[in-house]
């Protein structure tokens, strides 16, 4: 352990309540990522409230099935946690939250997330989703995250799912192109925070044994590949014939977006290797953010104000 571990850890414990606690371990700051659920819906072309609101209860029940998970691997690392730089902190290896208070929370969010699928009348079909979804990360957890590379597929696998589930509630099968778009942009992702733990050995005591065969130029070749493929996916879908006929020549427009969103992300993970995650790393940086954001808007102005 380092040396001021024990030191931080009884400040933190006594900083934070039971409550904030539990809500720390949930990580709330990582349901963004569900926000996946609700892009069919959006790139629908319709507003069908009925159909908004399911999305909305459907994305709910990924924020707890994504919380399951997180509480799982924080109960199945606890020990490795407690020697990582960063993850010592967190409220299983500090020690602001009991094991058998975390399983009990697991179960809780599991029985949520059934709740409403019955209560709101979701697709049953989102069972087989979610359960495939739980199958991938809790094997993810168990062992399979020190498979190198399998282990970023595995981790990408979860945004394509997400996607899945919206379509489900949403009645509309997905583009190739979203879906293929979607899997090279969360393998970039979760590629570059790899990038950072192994630039900042976040793992010096070897925990995590994929690292062991990342190099960082290995890794920044993998990235500059996915970024090439993304950006090259996403002109060939805005000039391809399902864009022009579904969004009109406008959508090119959007590209812009996007290069930029790419260029920043890659000077993010060349220059400064943060090792932070995903969401993190775009909740953090306002370029980022703001891409994003108007890119979306962009496509909001196609969609429904233009088209």
């Amino acid at each position: 352990m380092p040396p001021d571990a024990q030191d931080v850890a009884p400040a933190k414990r006594s900083a934070m309540s039971p409550i904030a606690a539990a809500v720390a371990l949930m990580r709330p700051e990582q349901w963004v990522k569900n926000g996946f659920v609700l892009i069919p819906v959006f790139f629908s072309g319709h507003v069908d409230w009925p159909i908004v609101v399911k999305a909305l209860l459907g994305a709910l029940v990924f924020c707890a099935l994504s919380s399951v998970i997180y509480i799982f691997n924080d109960i199945c690392d606890v020990e490795d946690d407690k020697q990582h730089a960063k993850k010592r902190l967190r409220p299983l290896p500090s020690g602001q939250i009991a094991l058998p208070a975390a399983a009990g929370l697991a179960a809780a969010l599991v029985a949520i997330s059934i709740a409403i699928v019955f209560a709101a009348g979701l697709p049953a079909r989102l069972f087989l989703i979610g359960g495939i979804y739980a199958a991938i990360n809790l094997a993810y957890s168990l062992g399979m995250k020190h498979m190198p590379v399998l282990e970023l597929f595995m981790v990408s696998a979860g945004y394509i799912l997400r996607l899945l589930a919206g379509s489900v509630i949403d009645g509309e099968a997905l583009s190739p192109w979203i879906i293929v778009c979607t899997g090279l942009v969360s393998l970039m992702l979760v590629v570059g925070k790899r990038r950072g733990d192994v630039a900042n050995a976040l793992d010096e005591n070897g925990r995590r044994k994929s690292l062991k065969h990342y190099t960082v130029g290995y890794l920044d070749q993998l990235t500059t590949i996915l970024a090439a493929a993304t950006f090259v996916t996403y002109l060939l879908f805005c000039i391809s014939d399902y864009g022009m006929i579904r969004f009109g020549a406008n959508v090119t427009v959007t590209a812009i977006f996007v290069l930029f969103g790419i260029f920043r992300f890659l000077q993010i993970v060349s220059v400064q290797s943060g090792g932070d995650s995903p969401t993190d790393l775009i909740l953090r940086d306002a370029p980022l953010r703001t891409s994003i954001l108007l890119w979306l808007a962009t496509f909001f102005l196609i969609i429904y104000v233009i088209r």
